[in-house]
């Protein structure tokens, strides 16, 4: 087979894709590691476009509302990947213990959160897989909650909503 040439952000593309399919089809292992993949590089990608990836701006709210030093983005990033499951699927050093234990369906939730964010920031909300994504969040987070929750923060935590 001959070598072709990939725009990073298709490839980015599928990955989320896919990692949506996954989890709705409830493989989260699978969704969690995809939905890293693709964060490794929307991150880099967003970040050249001169806008704000997830982990810039979680890493800043965080540190507003619970009044703690922002660590770098190195740092939270390596946080996030832990958090979320996507370092201890990666990774397997010899001294790591044989069994790991995760929370998978919400932690690959969370991971495909952080890729969509950044994939929405590049490319809009306009693909299916994403409105699938974001309604699944909708029916299973209560919605309205979590938009009345947004409504009531500081405003300088609001990203700019598309016209």
């Amino acid at each position: 087979m001959p070598k072709q040439t990939f725009l990073r952000l298709d490839l980015a593309r599928q990955q989320i894709k896919t990692a949506v399919t996954l989890f709705l089809g409830k493989d989260y292992l699978s969704a969690i590691t995809l939905a890293g993949a693709a964060s490794g590089i929307l991150t880099q990608l967003v970040l050249k476009a001169g806008k704000e990836p997830f982990v810039d701006y979680s890493r800043t709210f965080q540190s507003s509302r619970y009044g703690q030093a922002t660590p770098g983005r190195e740092n939270y990033n390596r946080f996030i990947n832990d958090k979320f499951g996507v370092y201890v699927l990666r990774h397997h050093a010899a001294n790591d213990p044989d069994t790991i234990e995760l929370n998978v369906g919400l932690q690959a939730e969370h991971a495909l959160i952080r890729a969509v964010v950044d994939y929405v920031e590049l490319r809009g909300q306009d693909e299916v897989f994403v409105q699938m994504f974001l309604k699944w969040l909708w029916v299973n987070r209560d919605g309205p909650k979590e938009m009345a929750e947004f409504e009531a923060e500081d405003k300088r935590f609001k990203k700019k909503r598309p016209q």
